[in-house]
């Protein structure tokens, strides 16, 4: 009886739990990366060391090339997926609810990044705002949608793949010179967030499959990211702030190694933001 009620009530975050930490995460990440002044220092110097370690470095041009490929990529991902889930169920209803999430998470990227979020001129850099990362929104929602659509049987194999494609878009941007560890690190909650919504609207009219029973792995997991991403906040702030353009070698590293950290933790807790959602008990 015990092991019954146990297995079909699976412990994992409630979709509002994980929709209020996805939307708190970013509102923090656009607060201290980009209002505060050593928030903006501390990401614009993660920035500059992959700027200035490019040429030097001679990265093939692959990476760029990844890149500008990116938005077809990931159009053809979230078709095919889509049109099996069309196929398999011969309902468009959970094929709708991942589009709409996915035009919204698009649609809600460029709205901030253009009209809504401005950058103060701390002279570090550029004033024009570039939160959020609009080809790391587009790999998460169809990273995401993957996942969504996916059957229960393969999600343990198609949620790695999902999260690590996503990862590398992010740090590709960052590599490149493209777009800062915040600006990556929100695209990926932003495409998070409306996912989980369209989740949660959808568990109530058709479940993602049978509860799965108990595991810790990804609340410890989830735990330990979210704390690694409180802790590049925390050392960005206590680390030393020298003229940017004369940041020791040392400090540049260490700089260097948040922001790769920064991009990581964030897009982890995002993922299993979104698989607690997923996995989470049938609503009848």
């Amino acid at each position: 009886m015990t092991t019954t009620r146990t297995l079909s009530r699976p412990i994992h975050l409630q979709w509002w739990w994980a929709a209020a930490l996805l939307l708190a995460m970013s509102v923090v990440e656009y607060v201290f990366f980009v209002r505060s002044r050593s928030g903006q220092w501390a990401d614009q110097a993660a920035f500059n060391v992959f700027v200035e370690l490019w040429p030097r470095a001679q990265w093939p041009n692959f990476l760029h090339e990844f890149l500008d490929q990116l938005p077809l990529l990931c159009g053809i991902i979230s078709a095919v997926f889509l049109l099996y889930r069309v196929v398999r169920d011969r309902s468009f209803l959970r094929a709708s609810l991942a589009v709409v999430a996915v035009a919204a998470a698009l649609i809600t990227t460029q709205v901030f990044k253009h009209w809504i979020l401005d950058r103060p001129d701390f002279n570090f850099g550029t004033t024009q705002n570039s939160l959020p990362s609009g080809h790391t929104t587009a790999a998460a929602a169809a990273m995401g949608l993957m996942y969504v659509i996916a059957p229960p049987r393969l999600r343990p194999v198609v949620q790695p793949l999902a999260w690590g494609f996503t990862a590398a878009t992010g740090l590709a941007t960052l590599i490149c010179g493209w777009h800062r560890p915040s600006d990556i690190a929100v695209g990926m909650m932003v495409a998070t967030f409306w996912l989980v919504l369209s989740v949660a609207l959808l568990q109530r009219h058709q479940p993602l499959g049978s509860a799965e029973a108990i595991t810790t792995w990804s609340r410890t997991t989830g735990l330990v990211s979210l704390a690694l991403w409180a802790a590049v906040i925390l050392l960005s702030f206590l680390l030393p702030h020298p003229h940017i353009q004369k940041i020791p070698q040392l400090l540049q590293v260490a700089y260097g190694v948040l922001g790769v950290v920064h991009i990581l933790a964030g897009s982890l807790v995002a993922a299993l933001c979104l698989r607690s959602v997923v996995l989470g008990p049938r609503r009848s």
